[in-house]
């Protein structure tokens, strides 16, 4: 998902992480029942669908609790959210909602680790059909990166903003991004593309800047136009230096 490269992908995370709240308490799954999100919140994966009825039937279960979930956590936050408004907005009874996810925080890491999936193979793609030049590279992956959010801003705005900070998700977010900026840096250091920086503290600087600018963005895309924020991000990459 980063503008400056991204390796295969970052740290995991468990599920469930995060104290639930007392709204948030209720029967919980056997070990082991707990369905990945990947490709359910806005219909990916539908490819490989499940043959059997009931099985197609839990997945659009699923899917309709992730999107339901990615709206309430957008619009009012993971704190306010409820697991009952939430399988209410989905349709489901409460009970139901137990049957996917342990607790909202279960279902909130989901949709993060989501989100992050299908950001990077977007991201991914459109750096495989630009030009090889470094800049070009980041510019690709930036624009595909702000098309994304524009396309799911709700989303976009789970993934970015605070809350996933205090759900302990903001860490998972940036190292799916760091590692692969850094990587791109220490690549530009030593072919002499950039100089006078440690990668690593420009990598976490980046990622930094980047997170907050499209989270900002992302409240009023009216108030800047798309590109003008993709050339600034670009521009402000230390590669771009030598093409001021």
């Amino acid at each position: 998902m980063d503008p400056g490269g991204l390796p295969p992908g970052g740290k995991g995370l468990k599920a469930g992480s995060g104290p639930a709240r007392a709204s948030d308490r209720g029967a919980r799954p056997a070990a082991g029942t707990a369905p990945t999100a990947a490709g359910a919140a806005e219909g990916e994966g539908r490819g490989s669908e499940p043959a059997s009825a009931p099985a197609r039937s839990r997945a659009e279960t699923r899917r309709r609790l992730l999107r339901a979930g990615i709206e309430l956590f957008a619009r009012e936050g993971l704190h306010a959210a409820t697991t009952a408004r939430i399988a209410r907005a989905a349709g489901v009874a409460t009970g139901t909602f137990y049957l996917h996810f342990r607790d909202k925080h279960e279902l909130f890491a989901a949709v993060v680790r989501d989100a992050l999936a299908r950001m990077r193979a977007r991201t991914e793609a459109a750096a495989a059909a630009a030009p090889p030049d470094p800049l070009e590279q980041m510019r690709a992956r930036t624009r595909e990166l702000l098309a994304f959010a524009a396309e799911n801003r709700s989303l976009g705005r789970v993934l970015l903003g605070p809350d996933a900070g205090q759900a302990g998700l903001a860490e998972l977010v940036f190292d799916d991004m760091v590692p692969g900026v850094e990587k791109g840096l220490r690549s530009r250091l030593e072919t002499g593309g950039v100089s006078g920086l440690h990668p690593e503290v420009a990598a976490q600087a980046l990622v930094a800047m980047w997170v907050r600018v499209i989270a900002w963005w992302l409240e009023d895309p009216e108030r800047v136009a798309r590109e003008a924020v993709v050339e600034t991000l670009v521009c402000l990459h230390p590669a771009s230096r030598s093409r001021f």
